[in-house]
C-alpha cells in the first residue's frame, strides 16, 4: 500500500540522517513535562480524595461541590492536561531512540502533533470552556461533559487523514509535511501548524468571552481576579504557542533554534495547563475546605455555650 506524503517524507528524512542526540532544550522539555504531569496527578488525587468530604451532611457538601457533576469535568481537565504534557515526550530524541530504530526514528515526530494537538489540547480547551460556562449556568453537568471527547474529532480527523491518505489520493507538496529538520530533530509540520492556528482561532474568543462572563458575575474580587488570571494565563499563551511551533518548522538554522522554539511553544501551553489546574481544580477545593471549616466554627461555639449554660444550672 502506498504511504502518504507525510510518512514518505519522514522515512526519507530518517534515511538521510542518524538519530539526534539530546540537547539542553530537550532536558528542559522533559523536566517541564514531569512538572505538569505531576500537577495533573495531584489534582486528580485531590478531587478523588476529597469526595468523601462532599458526602458529609450540611452546607459543607454544597460548598465543596465535589459531586459527580463537577468532579467528572475536573477529572477530565486533569487527564487531558496530563496527556498534553506527556505527549510532548514523543518528539524528544531519547523517546525515538527507545521506541523505533533507524530509519524510522523520524516517524514519532508525526505522532506528536496527532496526540498533542489532535486529541489532548482540543479536549483540554473544551473542558476549560465547559467548567467556565458551568460556573455561570451556561452548561449543564455532567451531561455536557460527555461531549468533551467529541471536541477533538475535527482536528483528529484532519491529522489522521494527512497520515493515512496515500500520496496518489492527496498529492500535496512535501514541504507541508516536513516533520524533522536537517539534524532529524522533530520540527512542526506545516499542516499541523495550520490546524493549530484553527484551534487557537476557535477557542481563544470563546474562552475570553467565558472568562469575561465569569468576572462579570463574580461575587467578590478574589473570584474576579481568578477569572482575569485564567484569561491571561490560558488564552494569551495560545498565539505564543502557534508562533513558536510555526517557527520550529520554517526556521533557516534548525540545528540551534528548532529545539528552543519548540520548548517555548511547550512552555506556553504548560503555563496554560498549570494555571487551569490550579484555578479550576485546586483553588476551589482549598476555598471549599477553608470556608467549610469557618462555617462549622460558629456551630461548635454555640454548642459549647449551651453546654456551659447547662453546667451553670
Amino acid at each position: 500500500m502506498q504511504a502518504s506524503v507525510a510518512v514518505s517524507e519522514a522515512l526519507e528524512a530518517g534515511k538521510l540522517s542518524a538519530a539526534p542526540r539530546d540537547g539542553a532544550a530537550d532536558f528542559a522539555v522533559a523536566w517541564l513535562a514531569v512538572v505538569v504531569v505531576s500537577l495533573a496527578v495531584a489534582a486528580t488525587c485531590v478531587v478523588v480524595s476529597f469526595d468523601a468530604h462532599a458526602r458529609q451532611p450540611g452546607r459543607l457538601r454544597r460548598m465543596l461541590d465535589l459531586g459527580p457533576s463537577v468532579r467528572g469535568a475536573r477529572l477530565l481537565l486533569a487527564i487531558f492536561a496530563g496527556l498534553l504534557a506527556a505527549a510532548e515526550v514523543i518528539r524528544l530524541p531519547f523517546f525515538s531512540r527507545a521506541v523505533v530504530s533507524p530509519p524510522r526514528h523520524v516517524v514519532p515526530c508525526l505522532a506528536y502533533p496527532l496526540v498533542a494537538h489532535g486529541v489532548a489540547e482540543p479536549c483540554f480547551l473544551a473542558t476549560v470552556l465547559l467548567l467556565l460556562r458551568a460556573s455561570t449556568g451556561g452548561a449543564r453537568l455532567p451531561a455536557a461533559a460527555l461531549a468533551v471527547p467529541f471536541a477533538c474529532l475535527p482536528f483528529l480527523s484532519a491529522h489522521v487523514a494527512v497520515l493515512v491518505l496515500p500520496a496518489a489520493v492527496a498529492p500535496y507538496p512535501g514541504q507541508l509535511a516536513h516533520a524533522a529538520d536537517v539534524d532529524a530533530r522533530c520540527a512542526y509540520p506545516a499542516y499541523a501548524a495550520a490546524l493549530l492556528v484553527a484551534l487557537a482561532a476557535l477557542y481563544a474568543p470563546l474562552l475570553l468571552s467565558a472568562c469575561w462572563t465569569v468576572a462579570a458575575v463574580a461575587i467578590n474580587r478574589r473570584m474576579r481576579a481568578r477569572a482575569y488570571a485564567l484569561a491571561a494565563l490560558v488564552v494569551v499563551p495560545l498565539p505564543v504557542q502557534v508562533v513558536a511551533l510555526a517557527l520550529s518548522s520554517v526556521w533557516e538554522t534548525p540545528r540551534r533554534t528548532s529545539p528552543v522554539a519548540a520548548f517555548l511553544g511547550f512552555l506556553a501551553v504548560g503555563i496554560a495547563a498549570a494555571a487551569a489546574l490550579a484555578i479550576l481544580v485546586l483553588l476551589p477545593v482549598y476555598d471549599a475546605l477553608f470556608l467549610g471549616d469557618d462555617e462549622q466554627l460558629p456551630v461548635a461555639v454555640a454548642a459549647a455555650g449551651k453546654e456551659a449554660r447547662e453546667l451553670d444550672r
